[in-house]
């Protein structure tokens, strides 16, 4: 299952998920290829700064698109063959980092090496040119790679990340981080990394292996005035498509990244996804089925949050199954969607170091006109929480067809808060558990109750459940919270999973969000 990681994160960098069907099967290029690729890349970094914009950018991805795909080079063997901890402790010097004299951005690259094995290609721009970056290894504290007795003049660069003072203005914390394939994250304010993004996904959650489109060019540009928005661009390839992207971060409470993505399909896709998200759920207060841990959850995301282009809100716990599944959200013109860790007490952890409590959400604004498509959850079996097992992206419609070109316009919020402050109840918690009797599940949803909203005994639960034989429904008031407390009952009747549904009412009009479950038949 493409789009799930395994931890390749260390200091200096976010804990970012590295893919490991995205590297397996990875052969080094011979050293007398990659040297003249090398080669290749000093030629071009010695002609100089070289005109760049968007719309050049845009232009060219077309023509990459309109030619045969041409995988990128990979690094020499003895490079790719470093354990993780020689590679960790490669560090760029400091005084090297890149507009070290900035007191907002700051940007330091990752040198190739371990699972890192691609490298793109780092321009910075200044005054509409693009210079080339090169990973010389002077740059570098070396670490292990000291003791060699030759090195080539460029390493390579894996990807980057983007120091910002988020806290105290002498203190530079990671804000943003590019590596490997297109996957990047981002923090907010009070939070540690935790939900990531994703370039673009083809295929993924089929059943059969996806395609990994990668970033291999990045293009930065640095802010007129130093805490203006930062911009950046990737070109994006793969073999069925090429893409050129533009970035514009803005650091306030929360970090908001607007996307704009111009794609170009060199073959058919059955399935786009766009405005990729991911993150991590091994076990949490709905989810514990043959888990022995001392923590009550371990999670960087517990739901998958929607809101419709009716304005309905939905909500989705999501889970650790036993076997990969899929869920359609079917919209038009969605208003946005995202991968929400709601819960903020220690207590509901329990854990020091990976402080589950403050992990970001991650949260989708469309913008301009999306049309017809999906939202898509998938849940991948995991027992490994450096590991990625939940993504949740948009798909169109329409088929993707060969020399179809789509245009996508997005924001992406990475916050500590909630990203939208809807007027109904939001689903605080989901337990589930065996039924009385130990026939079915037992089902307690705990849903918020605004200030001023109607007691308990002035609503309407509306609960249904597919191929389920549903008890009696229960709403109270909770008594030891501002909320609405309802449970009920499901013992499955079917051969397939148990589909269920919860809103509460006061007469016509909600005031609730929307509460949605897959149980899997046990």
């Amino acid at each position: 299952m493409g789009g799930v990681g395994e931890g390749a994160s260390d200091q200096g960098m976010l804990q970012l998920r590295t893919t490991r069907r995205a590297v397996a099967g990875l052969a080094a290029v011979p050293w007398v290829v990659w040297a003249v690729r090398a080669a290749e890349a000093q030629t071009s970094a010695a002609a100089g700064p070289q005109p760049f914009s968007f719309e050049r950018l845009i232009e060219r991805t077309r023509e990459l698109a309109a030619r045969p795909y041409q995988p990128t080079r990979e690094i020499a063997d003895w490079q790719a063959a470093l354990a993780p901890e020689a590679w960790r402790k490669i560090h760029l010097k400091p005084e090297r980092t890149i507009w070290g004299d900035s007191p907002a951005y700051r940007v330091r690259p990752y040198p190739c090496g371990w699972v890192h094995r691609q490298p793109v290609q780092l321009h910075l721009v200044e005054d509409g040119y693009a210079t080339p970056w090169n990973a010389a290894p002077e740059l570098f504290e070396l670490g292990e790679l000291g003791a060699r007795v030759a090195l080539p003049d460029d390493l390579g660069v894996a990807g980057f990340t983007v120091q910002f003072p988020l806290l105290a203005a002498d203190q530079f914390d990671q804000l943003l981080t590019f590596l490997g394939a297109s996957y990047f994250r981002a923090v907010g304010r009070g939070t540690v990394p935790g939900a990531g993004a994703r370039g673009l996904t083809l295929d993924t959650g089929l059943g059969r292996p996806e395609e990994f489109p990668a970033f291999r060019e990045f293009y930065l540009v640095r802010p007129q005035q130093p805490f203006d928005p930062l911009t950046l661009y990737a070109l994006l390839d793969s073999p069925r498509v090429a893409g050129a992207y533009r970035f514009e971060v803005v650091v306030r409470e929360q970090t908001r990244i607007d996307v704009d993505v111009n794609l170009f399909f060199r073959a058919p896709v059955e399935q786009v996804g766009v405005a990729p998200l991911n993150a991590m759920f091994q076990f949490g207060a709905h989810d514990r089925s043959g888990v022995d841990d001392l923590r009550p959850a371990a999670h960087d995301v517990e739901g998958l949050a929607m809101w419709t282009a009716a304005g309905e809100l939905l909500w989705r716990p999501v889970a650790n199954p036993s076997e990969l599944r899929l869920s359609v959200l079917v919209d038009e013109n969605p208003r946005g969607f995202g991968l929400l860790q709601r819960t903020r007490e220690f207590r509901a952890f329990e854990d020091i170091d990976a402080r589950f409590e403050s992990k970001p959400n991650l949260w989708v604004v469309p913008r301009g006109t999306w049309g017809k498509g999906s939202v898509r959850l998938i849940e991948v079996p995991s027992q490994d929480e450096r590991r990625d097992n939940i993504v949740a992206f948009w798909t169109p419609a329409a088929p993707v067809t060969a020399g179809q070109e789509l245009r996508f316009a997005y924001g992406l919020l990475w916050s500590l808060g909630s990203p939208i402050e809807p007027s109904v109840g939001r689903t605080r918690t989901t337990r589930i558990g065996t039924a009385p009797g130990g026939s079915g599940r037992r089902i307690v949803i705990d849903f918020e109750r605004p200030q001023g909203a109607p007691a308990a005994a002035e609503l309407n639960a509306r609960v249904g459940a597919a191929n389920a034989k549903l008890g009696p429904v229960s709403l109270r008031d909770h008594p030891h919270a501002p909320a609405w407390r309802v449970s009920f009952d499901v013992e499955p009747t079917g051969a397939g999973p148990v589909e269920m549904r919860c809103l509460l009412l006061a007469g016509d009009r909600p005031v609730s969000e929307t509460w949605i479950y897959r149980l899997d038949k046990s």
